[in-house]
């Protein structure tokens, strides 16, 4: 291990070296950012994700259902560039990147835009002029994309590898340097257990307070049930084939085997396409299981091949949420949201 950080340190420190000096030249104003007249709030990561993004926009969009809300992703993982108003019946998560159809599938109607552009800039132009106001707009996954100016910065940090501790890519997963980390206005420690005692959050918040001075939150994820397209119930003294392409699938197997769930797993990459070889061997493996479970974002793939067709058993995806630690950090939280945007909720 020691051999490789010394293989891989040069190409971190070179890493570290563009990103800040990338940094640097928008502190300074040389490289200039877009101000929008539509409040813009940023959900973001210093690492390479697996983070629990989605379910944290997600909760963020219940709590502004009120709104005229808009998302503005890059949709990675999709095959073009253009600017793409999602809409479910014209796109497909090849179209669009699977999280982005994701939450159009959860969000989209009349007051919900699921915008999709690399181009965060031509992307709130586009939302100003369209002819259906916006109130607020999500920046899905924008921390580093500092072309487009915000009114609050939000990171979250994984619990099991938080930013302190991590490392620039390639010896770590950041994509910046930890001092990228004051830029935030608020930091979210995710994926956290329940039983994080008031000790190990005031240690927590002690370490982040060397990089930022941000509002620190403890997060949870919650599996809340399992969705079929038949409206069948789980069984849960059955066998089932877990199919997964996401960063950590490790929380939902342990959540799989609190519930006493027999399964066996295949697990592929992050944001991974399904190819039809891929479905062959699910599709092989799955005879011996009397029903598949997955991931709503997986789900926005594995619809779009022939896998419903090729097999005989049910598919069941597993819903994902949040949920904050403590009663007073979701009050403070969702106080701060609407506050910082001027909204009185």
């Amino acid at each position: 291990m020691n051999f490789l950080k010394i293989i891989l340190s040069p190409f971190s420190v070179l890493y570290w070296a563009t990103t800040s000096i990338r940094n640097t030249c928008f502190n300074i104003g040389l490289l200039k950012q877009y101000t929008s007249s539509i409040p813009v709030i940023s959900i973001g990561n210093l690492s390479m994700g697996g983070t629990g993004k989605t379910p944290h926009v997600a909760y963020i969009l219940d709590l502004l259902s009120n709104y005229s809300t808009a998302v503005i992703s890059r949709g990675y993982g999709r095959k073009g560039t253009e600017l793409i108003d999602g809409k479910i019946l014209s796109h497909k998560a090849i179209d669009m990147g699977d999280e982005p159809m994701e939450l159009l599938s959860k969000f989209e109607s009349p007051k919900f835009k699921m915008i999709v552009d690399g181009n965060r800039k031509r992307a709130l132009k586009y939302l100003e002029d369209h002819k259906s106001k916006t109130t607020i707009v999500l920046l899905d996954d924008g921390f580093q994309h500092r072309y487009a100016n915000r009114n609050l910065n939000i990171i979250l940090s994984d619990y099991n590898n938080p930013f302190y501790t991590d490392f620039i890519v390639p010896l770590g997963t950041l994509r910046e340097s930890r001092n990228g980390a004051k830029r935030a206005d608020i930091i979210i420690i995710t994926k956290c257990k329940s039983t994080l005692s008031f000790e190990e959050k005031k240690t927590i918040k002690v370490r982040i307070s060397n990089y930022s001075k941000a509002v620190v939150y403890f997060s949870e994820i919650n599996y809340t049930d399992f969705k079929n397209t038949n409206s069948q119930k789980i069984n849960l003294n059955k066998n089932y084939l877990v199919i997964t392409g996401i960063a950590n699938p490790k929380p939902i197997y342990e959540y799989l085997s609190k519930q006493n769930i027999n399964f066996e797993a295949v697990s592929f990459s992050d944001h991974h396409n399904f190819s039809n070889k891929d479905i062959e061997y699910i599709k092989s493996k799955s005879i011996d299981f009397d029903g598949i479970i997955t991931t709503e974002k997986d789900w926005m793939r594995l619809k779009e091949t022939k896998l419903q067709s090729l097999i005989k058993i049910e598919i069941f995806r597993l819903e994902i949420g949040i949920t904050f630690i403590d009663k007073e950090d979701t009050k403070h939280f969702n106080h701060l949201i609407t506050k910082t945007l001027n909204i009185s909720k």
